[in-house]
C-alpha cells in the first residue's frame, strides 16, 4: 500500500522530467541521438509507472503510455514544421548549385543528415597534389543563406565592406566544420608546414572556377560592359544573382561554388583564421576587385599595417602564388586593408 501511496504522486509531467534529465545521462552512453533516447525512456517509464498504478484495469495501465503518444505526436509535428523552413529556401536556391556538389545522406548518432558533398582533387602551385571531400550540411546551407539575407539591413548600415566581411566570415566559420576538419586532415596526412599549408588552402580555392555574383538577377552577356559579357558568353552558368551585396557567404560558396573576388577572400580568410594565420583582405576601387593578404614569411608585393607585412595573395585564378597580382592589377598603391584579424 505504500508503495502505491508513493507512484500516486509520481504525475505524469514528473515522467517527463526524469526521461528529460535521464536520457542526457543515457545519451552519453549509447550511440543514438538525443530525441530517440528521450522517446524510448518516456514510453518506458510511462509503462512501468502504469503498470505499478494498476488497479485491476487496463485503461488505467496505459494511460500515461497515451499521454506519451500524444505528447510525442505534437513534438513530432512541430519539428516537422521546423524542419521545413530551409526546405522553403530549397527552389529559390536549387538552380544555382553547381553540378559537381552532390546530395549524400549520412547517419550521425542517430539523426539523419544531409550533406552538400563535393570530390575535390587539385594540385598547388609547386606541384603537389592534393584531394579530399568536403562538404557543407544542407540545412545549414540554407539556413546561413537565409540568416544573411534576413540581416541585410542591419548590415547596411555599417556602411563598411570590412564589417561585412567580418559578419560572414564570423557567422559562418563554426558551419565550416565539416570543411575544417578534412583540410585539418589534409595538413597532418601530408605533415605540411605553415607556408604549404597557407598554399594548399588559397590553391584549393583558386582551383575553383571563377563565377559572377550580382546583386540582381543575371542577365544576358550583352547587357553588361565587356570585361563580364567575354565571362558570360564563355560560361553562361558562371553567374549567380540576387546575393545580398554581391557576394556569397562562406557556407553558401561551399554549397554551390559559385564566387567572385571577394566572396573568395572572404572564406580563405575565415579558413586561415581559425587555423592562427594573421591575414587581410585588400581591396581597391581603382580595380574594383579584392585580394587576400597574409603575414607571412614571402617575397613580392605587400602592404604594411601596425608593422605587419600582409602578402597580397590572388584567389581567382590559378598559379598566381603569394606576393604576385595581374598585371592589370598591379600597382600596389591602389589597393587598401579593408579588414585583418589581428
Amino acid at each position: 500500500m505504500a508503495l502505491k501511496n508513493k507512484l500516486g504522486c509520481f504525475s505524469f509531467p514528473a515522467i517527463i522530467l526524469v526521461s528529460i534529465i535521464g536520457s542526457g545521462f543515457i545519451q552519453a552512453l549509447v550511440p543514438l541521438s538525443l530525441y530517440t533516447t528521450f522517446v524510448c525512456l518516456l514510453l518506458l517509464l510511462s509503462w512501468i509507472i502504469g503498470k505499478s498504478k494498476n488497479s485491476g484495469t487496463q485503461k488505467w495501465r496505459w494511460k500515461y503510455v497515451m499521454y506519451s503518444v500524444f505528447l510525442l505526436g505534437c513534438i513530432s509535428g512541430f519539428r516537422y514544421v521546423l524542419d521545413q523552413i530551409p526546405l522553403s529556401l530549397k527552389n529559390q536556391y536549387s538552380s544555382d548549385i553547381s553540378e559537381h556538389i552532390y546530395r549524400e545522406k549520412i547517419f550521425k548518432k542517430g539523426d539523419s543528415i544531409v550533406l552538400l558533398r563535393q570530390d575535390r582533387k587539385w594540385s598547388d602551385n609547386y606541384g603537389n597534389t592534393f584531394e579530399g571531400k568536403f562538404a557543407v550540411r544542407e540545412k545549414d546551407y540554407f539556413q546561413s543563406k537565409k540568416a544573411y539575407w534576413n540581416s541585410q539591413q542591419e548590415i547596411q548600415k555599417k556602411h563598411s565592406w570590412g564589417k561585412l566581411y567580418h559578419y560572414l566570415a564570423t557567422a559562418d566559420t563554426p558551419k565550416l566544420d565539416l570543411i575544417l576538419e578534412e583540410l585539418a586532415t589534409i595538413k597532418k596526412t601530408n605533415q605540411l608546414n605553415q607556408f604549404e599549408f597557407a598554399e594548399m588552402v588559397v590553391t584549393f580555392i583558386q582551383d575553383i572556377p571563377y563565377s559572377l555574383v550580382f546583386e540582381s538577377q543575371c542577365e544576358s552577356p550583352d547587357r553588361y560592359e565587356k570585361s563580364i559579357r567575354v565571362v558570360l558568353e564563355r560560361c553562361a552558368d558562371c553567374c549567380i544573382g540576387n546575393i545580398p551585396f554581391g557576394i556569397q557567404n562562406p557556407v553558401g560558396f561551399m554549397g554551390n561554388l559559385k564566387g567572385d573576388c571577394d566572396t573568395r577572400t572572404v572564406i580563405i580568410y575565415a579558413i586561415l583564421s581559425h587555423f592562427g594565420y594573421e591575414v587581410a583582405i585588400l581591396n581597391s576601387d581603382y580595380y574594383k576587385h579584392s585580394v587576400l593578404g597574409v603575414h607571412i614569411p614571402a617575397k613580392g608585393l605587400y602592404k604594411v599595417q601596425n608593422g605587419r607585412r600582409y602578402y597580397v595573395w590572388e584567389t581567382t585564378n590559378k598559379h598566381f602564388t603569394i606576393g604576385t597580382l595581374p598585371k592589370n592589377f598591379g600597382n600596389i598603391n591602389h589597393w587598401n586593408i579593408v579588414l585583418t584579424n589581428t
